[in-house]
């Protein structure tokens, strides 16, 4: 996402950089979903619409009425005639802070990586998914969905391969990655992205096909590459786990979003 604007007063905002991971359609509400978990409700009713417009295109002058505009790249989606426009955090058991005392902050720059290994080292859950456990703030913060799957593809590890079946080096070899990713790109300004919105493309490394599916207890969306993911593949764990290619219920503003996600790397 490269604008955000609203004038609204919501809690909370998107950053921009941050990646639009899914839209939720339920009845005349909509929901949009960013990869830290930032939720956009906007209740529609009878008069409120979204508009999917570029550059030159004659929805863009409802930009002076809108009340929600979002940009990525060169798509513009705005916001008309809404109820009501709120902001919350898409509800994860494993994100949510008052649930348990939360991690190192990734973001500091003397963050204490150790302390990262041993946490996700001493889970409680032996059999917790490793994707589960890098966006369990208990564990480590910063780490949202976007760099979650590319480090999973990074470090080759099957998205469901249990916790407790990594060694000591592969976790500090994720923990270490992942510090060193989100210090140099804080709002996920990355150039290129080998996994994450790639769904149905190759792979970089092996020229297999990159697949989506949803995961965990949150049901996040997940990106991977089956053929080249493959450590610890034999201990994975299917809990959780919803098997498709194509990610349920998807709204059409939604496949939009996702094929802009390649321009969006070259734009920020």
């Amino acid at each position: 996402m490269v604008h955000f604007e609203t004038t609204e007063s919501i809690v909370l905002s998107p950053q921009i950089g941050r990646m639009i991971e899914e839209v939720r359609v339920e009845g005349r509400s909509i929901e949009i979903i960013w990869d830290d978990g930032i939720a956009l409700t906007t209740t529609m009713r009878r008069k409120g619409s979204w508009y999917i417009c570029r550059a030159g295109d004659n929805q863009m002058k409802r930009k002076k009425s809108a009340q929600v505009v979002i940009e990525v790249s060169d798509l513009s989606v705005i916001c008309c005639g809404a109820a009501e426009v709120e902001s919350h955090h898409d509800f994860d058991p494993h994100r949510h802070p008052i649930l348990g005392r939360q991690g190192p902050d990734l973001l500091n720059a003397d963050v204490d990586l150790d302390e990262c290994v041993d946490r996700m080292l001493r889970y409680e859950d032996a059999d917790a998914t490793i994707a589960e456990v890098l966006l369990d703030q208990r564990v480590m913060r910063g780490v949202g969905n976007v760099y979650r799957c590319e480090l999973l593809w990074a470090c080759e590890l099957h998205p469901w391969a249990k916790v407790s079946s990594l060694s000591r080096d592969e976790c500090r070899e994720l923990v270490s990655l992942a510090a060193g990713v989100i210090l140099e790109n804080p709002q996920h300004a990355a150039t290129e992205l080998a996994v994450y919105g790639r769904h149905g493309k190759t792979c970089a490394r092996c020229n297999g096909l990159i697949r989506v599916t949803h995961h965990g207890e949150a049901n996040r969306v997940l990106y991977w590459c089956a053929d080249c993911q493959v450590r610890h593949a034999g201990t994975s764990s299917s809990r959780y786990v919803t098997e498709h290619d194509t990610p349920p219920g998807v709204h059409p503003a939604e496949h939009i979003y996702l094929s802009e996600l390649a321009q969006v790397r070259k734009s920020v």
